[in-house]
């Protein structure tokens, strides 16, 4: 049975292939900042903006989109100030999830619906949604190919780029800001906790194959759509969550590029 003939697996292919094309574009520089997970943490945050929205009947992506960016004001703010230590962004992460929660039972919200924005529920998006997907995806990347001479020099020494004259405190604002748009377009096609993966596994395989910053780059993005749609095949034909497929594929792309990158050394050494 081809997938393709049916238009709710249209919709999927197109939203998880572009929002986990996007994600390593943002996660090469994250993950070159040793913030892998913040993601992760901004997932949790978002899941309070998801909640609240739910609380006042209002859009769960206007919702989580606009607690995601707030956290990253307060986070960017924190840090002026000293005070992001581990501690702090624990405290903003995980009460953002319990908050979350909190308001969605309030609202009564169903299950089954806080289950599929937690883990991703692609086959029962829309075309508009798939839209709003779509356009988050596209906003990304004009910011990173916007900024991206500044963000890969603040990425690799915030220091040094801070006295070469690049405005860090801007860039750092607007990598936040990248990520909780990602974070956001994942939320109803791979999941608000799984979304983070799709921003960290393909840059990491990527990165046991290519020999240059922006070859990383393009290779990870590359990754990550082709994790889309092989997980997407595999969840239908073997009847897998479509999220969780999604991500172990990106898994199994990290695995063999460290084991190829291994058999490579060994037979040049």
């Amino acid at each position: 049975m081809n997938p393709f003939e049916f238009e709710f697996m249209q919709r999927a292919f197109v939203a998880c292939a572009v929002i986990a094309a996007v994600a390593p574009l943002v996660g090469s520089f994250i993950v070159q900042r040793g913030q892998s997970l913040v993601g992760d943490g901004m997932g949790h945050v978002a899941f309070a903006g998801v909640g609240l929205a739910f609380l006042v009947g209002a859009d769960p992506v206007l919702g989580a989109l606009a607690c995601t960016v707030l956290a990253g004001l307060l986070l960017v703010r924190m840090g002026r100030a000293g005070l992001a230590g581990d501690l702090a962004i624990a405290l903003i992460f995980y009460g953002g999830i319990a908050v979350g929660y909190l308001f969605a039972s309030r609202a009564q919200a169903g299950q089954s619906r806080l289950v599929g924005l937690l883990f991703g529920s692609p086959l029962n998006l829309t075309w508009p949604e798939v839209g709003v997907i779509v356009g988050l995806a596209l906003a990304v990347v004009a910011v990173v190919v916007a900024l991206y001479p500044r963000l890969v020099a603040m990425a690799f020494d915030e220091e040094a780029a801070r006295v070469a004259g690049v405005p860090t405190d801007r860039m750092v604002l607007a990598l936040t800001v990248m990520v909780a748009m990602v974070v956001v377009g994942g939320m109803s096609s791979i999941g608000l906790l799984l979304i983070s993966a799709m921003m960290v596994v393909p840059v990491a395989a990527a990165a046991q194959l290519a020999s240059s910053y922006r070859g990383a780059l393009v290779l990870a993005s590359a990754i990550g759509g082709a994790s889309a749609v092989v997980g997407l095949l595999v969840a239908h034909y073997r009847d897998y969550a479509p999220g969780s497929a999604i991500v172990l594929v990106a898994i199994a792309c990290y695995l063999a590029a460290t084991a190829w990158r291994g058999v490579t050394r060994r037979a040049l050494a």
